[in-house]
């Protein structure tokens, strides 16, 4: 069971996908934008249409900022090898 911090937290259900593991990538969150945009073309009401192109921009959004987040701890990676290796030649 889990445990609630905060008189406010609410639990929330698992997230599912077709490995049922949750896939935080860039890469997955565009490939839900893309199904959502496929899904708003099909729309039968105009406000179901305005809000899956709503949750495709924003699942685009994210896509594009765990990417930065991806690039940054990669940078930081080769950042910390390099001065590990530089440290140990000059110490």
């Amino acid at each position: 069971m889990r445990h609630l911090t905060n008189a406010l937290d609410v639990p929330l259900p698992a997230a599912s996908s077709s490995r049922g593991q949750v896939k935080d990538t860039g890469e997955a969150c565009r490939e839900r934008a893309s199904s959502d945009l496929l899904k708003s073309v099909t729309a039968l009401t105009v406000n179901q249409r305005q809000a899956l192109e709503r949750s495709a921009e924003t699942w685009t959004l994210r896509g594009a900022m765990l990417d930065r987040i991806e690039k940054s701890i990669e940078k930081r990676r080769a950042i910390d090898a390099a001065s590990a290796e530089y440290e140990t030649q000059h110490a």
